[in-house]
């Protein structure tokens, strides 16, 4: 699993590129959406400049911008994270940036109230579990880890970076199996995958929900999303946790360093979720190279045309069956889940057996 630990700055070489071994030509619309998101991204840095505030905060984003899949039909999803004293100021930034993104063709955020405003670190570090963990916060807490990237100005990168060691750090330190005596040297961060999967199981739920209180608005586009980059984000958190006893193996090391693993952690983090499943792929099970990633950008391609895009957009389920680009778009999202359980249960000896230990109980 060399990539993971691989420069993944400016000249550097991306998982995702090693995998397509040189040829350029090689899921086109994945490398579309990469080279539109770069120059969006770098767009907003001119739009924030001089917005984030200080080192208390930063402007972060999420969804297909951060996953570097942003398309012209986009909506931005967006927050300013803040990670000290709160100030009346910080939604005055709010404010700002969203008048600076409006002329600027940037979509706002789904109607859901998750992006789009401030975020406090406290609760996404403290309230972790019970409660006062309400699906809100979880949900910016994963995908913060799953799917965020900082805009590049000011100091931005430094504060996420900053918040995400410390949820890393509550997950691993007060992990029960870690904690426990006995041998640790086989066991892996549980407390983080629970909620890895709690939020996959949530997604779900919410997208049933979302049917009813939207009555059908954009289901069949929902519908697909589920199955394409919402089952991405999941299988890239279950390799987030498992990949450590992978790691291991492969540097044959036996011990244990919980801060060894909060770095091995942070650095899936500052990768995107196709590019770590590339650094899997490219090192378990290249064979199913084509199967994964032509799926994924057929799916992209999808979403980037915006005559398919609109008309899937409109349909309710009950024309949706009888619509070409939907169905085209369910055997594409079918033979991505096809592919990927290949990958979990059937592509190495390695991979499987963790798989079938952790992935379920």
């Amino acid at each position: 699993m060399s990539d993971l630990h691989a420069p993944t700055g400016p000249g550097s070489t991306r998982p995702l590129d090693a995998l397509r071994r040189g040829d350029s030509a090689l899921w086109p619309h994945i490398a579309k959406a990469e080279e539109t998101s770069r120059k969006r991204l770098a767009e907003l840095a001119r739009l924030a400049k001089e917005l984030a505030p200080a080192d208390e905060g930063a402007i972060v984003v999420f969804g297909s911008m951060a996953r570097r899949e942003f398309t012209d039909g986009s909506d931005l999803d967006w927050a300013i994270l803040i990670d000290g004293r709160a100030d009346s100021r910080h939604q005055e930034i709010v404010h700002e940036f969203k008048r600076r993104l409006d002329p600027n063709r940037f979509k706002s955020p789904g109607p859901t109230d998750l992006f789009g405003g401030l975020v406090f670190s406290h609760d996404l570090i403290h309230a972790i579990g019970g409660d006062d963990d309400t699906n809100r916060n979880m949900t910016r807490r994963l995908l913060l880890l799953l799917e965020s990237a900082a805009v590049p100005v000011d100091n931005n990168e430094a504060v996420r970076a900053r918040i995400v060691e410390a949820i890393l750090d509550r997950y691993v330190k007060e992990d029960a199996s870690f904690l426990m005596p006995g041998d640790t040297s086989q066991k892996i961060p549980r407390f983080l995958l629970n909620d890895v999967v709690r939020l996959w199981r949530t997604m779900a739920v919410d997208y049933a929900n979302k049917y009813r209180v939207r009555d059908g608005q954009k289901w069949a586009l929902r519908n697909i999303k589920l199955r394409m980059s919402r089952k991405l984000l999941f299988v890239s958190g279950l390799f987030m946790c498992i990949s450590w006893l992978l790691h291991k193996r492969e540097h044959g090391d036996t011990g244990l360093s919980r801060q060894q693993l909060i770095d091995h952690l942070l650095r899936w983090t500052e990768i995107t979720p196709l590019d770590s499943l590339a650094v899997i792929v490219k090192d378990y099970a290249p064979h199913l190279g084509s199967e994964i990633f032509d799926s994924y950008d057929s799916f992209l391609g999808m979403l980037d045309n915006n005559m398919s895009r609109q008309q899937i957009e409109g349909l309710s389920p009950d024309k949706a069956c009888e619509d070409k680009a939907f169905l085209e778009a369910r055997e594409n999202s079918a033979k991505f889940n096809d592919a990927l359980v290949k990958l979990l249960f059937d592509s190495n000896k390695d991979v499987t057996p963790l798989v079938q230990r952790y992935g379920v109980f």
